[in-house]
């Protein structure tokens, strides 16, 4: 009787130790398949001290759980894939400068700067005059003007204008 008993509280915390990421099903139940402190977030299992990411949702967001609680544990702010931390200042591929910040606890990519980007890949000021393609043609003398959004804050279009050769 006393195996029996061990044998049964044996496979209880095995059972309770076993955490997946997978998402868990309504028929579980706490005893089953949970551990009283783990968290079961957005239908996701995670274990009781595990940083985490929810699937679906920002790679750059990091949580924490603890306590059948979770929190945020580090955040970042994603552009293009990439997470860059608050207050660090970037750009991406398309010649746009942000910086990364933090309002209404809430992570923002805000962009400070657009260039434009002329036929070789290289970032240029507004008016400048630089080679760019228009419909598979390479035009030497092109600028481009950048459209501002009529609150002051960040960029809505970049049109681009070139002379004949």
């Amino acid at each position: 009787m006393k195996v029996l008993a061990s044998l049964v509280c044996l496979l209880l915390v095995v059972v309770l130790s076993v955490v997946d990421s997978a998402p868990a099903s309504d028929a579980e139940t706490d005893v089953e398949k949970r551990s009283q402190n783990d968290c079961l977030v957005h239908g996701y299992r995670f274990r009781h001290g595990e940083v985490f990411s929810i699937p679906g949702y920002s790679h750059c967001l990091r949580y924490l759980c603890q306590y059948g609680g979770w929190d945020v544990h580090q955040g970042a702010c994603e552009v293009d894939g990439q997470c860059h931390n608050v207050g660090s200042t970037f750009s991406n591929r398309d010649c746009v400068t942000y910086t990364c910040e933090m309002k209404n606890n809430m992570y923002q990519a805000r962009s400070v700067q657009t260039l434009c980007k002329d036929a070789d890949g290289h970032c240029r000021r507004e008016w400048e005059t630089f080679p760019y393609v228009i419909n598979g043609r390479r035009y030497n003398r092109c600028q481009c003007i950048i459209g501002h959004r009529s609150d002051g804050i960040g960029y809505t279009s970049t049109r681009y204008s070139c002379g004949h050769k």
